[in-house]
């Protein structure tokens, strides 16, 4: 599968918010896909220590990759966030774009990667834990799942870089 991993560019937008709205549909559990504005967008993309990248084949997004650095004393750290086209599940690419991400981060002094996951998000997990993170914690009960009417933790993962 010859995909390209590439920091994000201006042209890109209207991409990634289809792909933001297709997994709306799905109710994917990613934080930043609620956004389908595109001045929303912009403003998300042009925030400080806010690194986008993506994932593309044949000309399409399929994968979109956010790493948003601490500011200060914290600025050793960043948060991200994944999304991948349902049609590009499980090949791998999520922990392959997670390592091609964090090598670019290193860059810019990011020295610790952390990720929150739902619970029931089995295979971030398992990309996770096959990307090398370390389960940190757990927020115990953080929403409860409106489907099954179980509660769901946030799974705490942290990367050493």
């Amino acid at each position: 599968m010859d995909i390209l991993f590439r920091t994000m560019k201006e042209e890109d937008t209207e991409q990634v918010l289809s792909l933001f709205s297709k997994l709306q549909l799905e109710s994917a559990g990613v934080s930043f896909t609620e956004i389908i504005d595109k001045v929303e967008f912009e403003a998300k993309k042009n925030e400080k220590g806010c690194f986008f990248y993506v994932a593309v084949k044949d000309y399409q997004i399929i994968s979109v990759f956010r790493g948003r650095q601490g500011e200060g004393n914290k600025s050793h750290s960043a948060l991200l966030t994944i999304a991948v086209d349902p049609n590009y599940r499980g090949k791998h690419l999520a922990k392959n774009f997670t390592e091609y991400c964090l090598t670019d981060l290193k860059n810019y002094g990011v020295s610790i990667a952390r990720a929150y996951v739902y619970s029931d998000n089995k295979p971030s997990i398992n990309a996770l834990l096959s990307a090398g993170f370390t389960i940190s914690g757990c927020v115990h009960q953080h929403h409860k799942n409106e489907k099954t009417g179980d509660f769901v933790d946030d799974v705490i993962f942290h990367k050493v870089l």
